[in-house]
């Protein structure tokens, strides 16, 4: 399906190379790019992604834009627009979220990651001044995810419990890990959850967000704007996955929990923008906090 976008986009030629069944770029620079009809990026090597990619059939040409601007963006030019409606829920191979009281337009990032020594992620957000905090019902602003991991139920519904959530919650910005034990088939998943912010300090400006896992020496630590919010001292993992990625964008689930609250049959629409989307080993590869030097994920 061709997706329109109102954006303008410098397209370059990228060396591809093939792994996992899709096509990991070596770029220098983000572009849209169509992968089995449905949209991706190419990300900077530098940022330690090769690409983003999207699964879902049926995406609108609201749900994503790649942004020029270099007066709004928080490095550099280019930045990331994510729009969610009410029922944008799409189809993909093997899952539906439309089946299962969920919504979401995601990224899922390449190359995945084995889950040993230390990983960190970071990202700049900036939600809309009209956004809406849907809690019950879940909104993610990032996930860490995992292949080959635990399985069970949530909310009665089949589940796939990923290793960590950033969400909005209460009107906050949590920081959800799912600490998961029992049996890896009917998985027990209790949630430890810190506070990252309050939404209302991330309505139309910037805010950094940064945290490592750190798998060797069982803890967990993350940043807003550089400053430390919290240090978990645990192992990340009770069961280790094949591997683990980052995802995101909007993802909303549990739908009814906010349609029941709210007595409506709709839910409200969200706007979040994204950028200098990194990994890496440490905190000084991926925060540009502590390392002013890092080139902007353009």
């Amino acid at each position: 399906m061709q997706i329109s976008l109102n954006i303008t986009v410098v397209f370059f030629l990228a060396l591809f190379a093939i792994a996992e069944g899709v096509s990991l770029s070596k770029a220098d620079e983000t572009t849209i790019f169509f992968e089995n009809g449905k949209i991706a990026l190419t990300a900077p090597i530098h940022s330690g992604y090769a690409n983003h990619f999207t699964y879902g059939e049926g995406q609108k040409d609201y749900n994503f834009s790649l942004l020029i601007d270099k007066s709004e963006a928080r490095m550099g030019s280019k930045y990331q627009r994510f729009e969610l409606r009410n029922g944008d829920c799409f189809p993909m191979d093997g899952w539906n979220d439309c089946e299962n009281d969920r919504e979401r337009f995601e990224f899922s990032s390449r190359p995945r990651q084995k889950p040993v020594g230390q990983k960190c992620y970071f990202y700049s957000l900036k939600i809309a001044p009209n956004f809406v905090d849907v809690h019950p019902t879940n909104t993610d602003l990032g996930q860490v995810h995992q292949i080959g991991g635990p399985e069970g139920k949530a909310g009665g519904l089949k589940s796939f419990p990923p290793l960590i959530q950033i969400g909005a919650k209460k009107g906050k910005l949590v920081f959800k890990w799912h600490k998961l034990s029992g049996d890896p088939k009917n998985v027990r998943d209790q949630t430890v959850e810190r506070t990252f912010a309050k939404l209302k300090e991330l309505k139309s400006k910037w805010t950094d967000i940064s945290f490592c896992l750190d798998f060797k020496n069982h803890k967990m630590i993350g940043w807003l704007n550089g400053e430390k919010k919290f240090q978990i001292d645990e192992n990340p993992i009770l069961f280790e996955p094949q591997e683990i990625y980052f995802k995101y964008g909007i993802y909303r689930s549990f739908l009814t929990k906010y349609k029941k609250r709210r007595k409506t049959d709709e839910m409200p629409t969200q706007v979040v923008f994204y950028d200098e989307i990194r990994t890496g080993n440490s905190i000084e590869e991926v925060d540009i906090n502590f390392n002013t030097s890092l080139s902007p994920v353009d």
